[in-house]
C-alpha cells in the first residue's frame, strides 16, 4: 500500500521530476546570469535563490533591481514551474516538502 505523505505547508512542492531546473533555467534567461550546477545543487530555499540571484547580479555590474521586483519575479518562476498559487513563499520556503520543516 502506498501512503502519501502530507503536503508541507512551506514547501513549493515541487516534484523533482524536472520543474525545479526548468524553474532555474528560466531564470537565468530572464536575468542573464548563470548558475553552476554546484550552486543550483545547494539551493534548498527560495532565500538562498534570492540571495544568489542578487548576487550574481551584482557580480556582472547589471543594472540595478529593487528587492521586491526580484523576489516578485522569482515567485512568478517558481508559480509557472508548478508551485501551487494559493501557498504563500517567503525566504524559508523549501522547493520540495522533504526539506520543508
Amino acid at each position: 500500500m502506498i501512503r502519501l505523505s502530507p503536503h508541507k505547508a512551506n514547501s513549493l512542492d515541487l516534484w523533482g521530476d524536472g520543474d525545479e531546473i526548468e524553474m532555474i533555467e528560466a531564470i537565468e534567461r530572464a536575468f542573464a546570469i548563470r548558475f553552476e550546477n554546484a550552486e543550483a545543487e545547494q539551493l534548498v530555499t527560495m532565500g538562498q535563490l534570492f540571495d544568489l540571484v542578487k548576487s550574481k547580479l551584482g557580480k556582472q555590474g547589471a543594472e540595478a533591481i529593487t528587492d521586491d521586483a526580484l523576489w516578485t519575479g522569482l515567485v512568478r518562476h517558481a508559480r509557472e514551474a508548478g508551485a501551487d498559487p494559493r501557498r504563500t513563499v517567503d525566504r524559508n520556503t523549501t522547493f520540495f516538502s522533504r526539506n520543508a520543516e
